[in-house]
């Protein structure tokens, strides 16, 4: 539903409860209903003290419906009205996500069996992440591409090609450290399973020793791919009609990689202690 369906809907509930007091009493009714909708989550099984995010998320509904329909309430220096249901649904869109999100995270918390819930929590993460990532990429490379075209109108679509097919393969380069950090928290997830079933066993320390070779690899990659593609670029400047160069460093892959490198190296060292201690008793 977009934002102007929705200021739409404000305008019919204000022409409703207009209309008489039985349609006041119907505009009510519809309010006060969709107000309700997040006690729904109250639905779920058990409570915590998160739920009263649900309460705030109710109540920003109702604030929000009721400036939709007495929109001149919210008349100072300038008309805040086109801007009521973009805030009213931020808000309420906002409480209801941290409602799930954090009951999410006390359930994953408190779950019986860590290593499988974590090798699921890595693996649906490192698909949503790269889901949202390629969207965003997308949405870029669209907007870049547009951008190029509207600037160049006296070239034809023959002419700027080769700029349009830069600005993909540089959208590819700079997805691929984000598709990097999804690999490794996979990685994490096999590890993290792979420990709960067999802490020292010899499947785990082999999967451990590679994943750290891995681990490596994958950082040297990421910062490869930011000098690969400000090089494509200078290579290829001549028949360019736009050039961005970018001097940025993938934090988050490398972090990651890193942080699951080290940790590879602890196991192997808890491995060895644990070994020594055997051989002592």
């Amino acid at each position: 539903m977009s934002i102007g369906t929705v200021a739409r809907f404000g305008e019919w509930l204000r022409e409703l409860s207009l209309s008489g007091g039985g349609g006041n009493a119907a505009a009510w009714g519809i309010v006060l209903g969709l107000t309700a909708l997040p006690a729904l989550g109250l639905l779920w099984k058990g409570r915590c003290r998160y739920d009263w995010l649900l309460l705030l998320a109710a109540a920003e509904m109702l604030a929000g419906l009721y400036y939709l329909v007495n929109p001149t309430l919210l008349m100072t220096e300038y008309d805040a009205r086109p801007f009521i249901a973009l805030a009213a649904a931020g808000c309420v869109g906002a409480a209801m996500l941290a409602w799930a999100v954090l009951r999410g995270l006390k359930n994953i918390l408190a779950a019986e069996n860590p290593g499988q819930t974590m090798e699921r929590l890595l693996r649906w993460s490192s698909w949503a992440l790269a889901w949202l990532a390629a969207l965003s990429q997308g949405v870029s490379v669209w907007q870049e591409i547009r951008r190029v075209a509207e600037k160049n109108t006296a070239l034809d679509t023959g002419a700027l090609m080769p700029t349009y097919l830069i600005v993909g393969v540089l959208a590819v380069m700079d997805l691929i450290p984000t598709l990097l950090c999804c690999q490794v928290l996979r990685w994490g997830g096999r590890l993290a399973l792979r420990m709960d079933a067999d802490p020292f066993g010899g499947e785990t320390v082999a999967l451990a020793e590679e994943l750290g070779g891995k681990c490596a690899r994958v950082a040297a990659l990421s910062v490869g791919v930011c000098v690969a593609g400000n090089l494509l670029q200078f290579f290829l400047l001549p028949v360019l009609r736009s050039a961005r160069f970018n001097v940025s460093f993938p934090f988050a892959s490398v972090l990651l990689a890193a942080v699951l490198g080290l940790l590879c190296r602890y196991f192997r060292r808890a491995k060895e202690v644990s070994d020594d201690n055997e051989t002592i008793i």
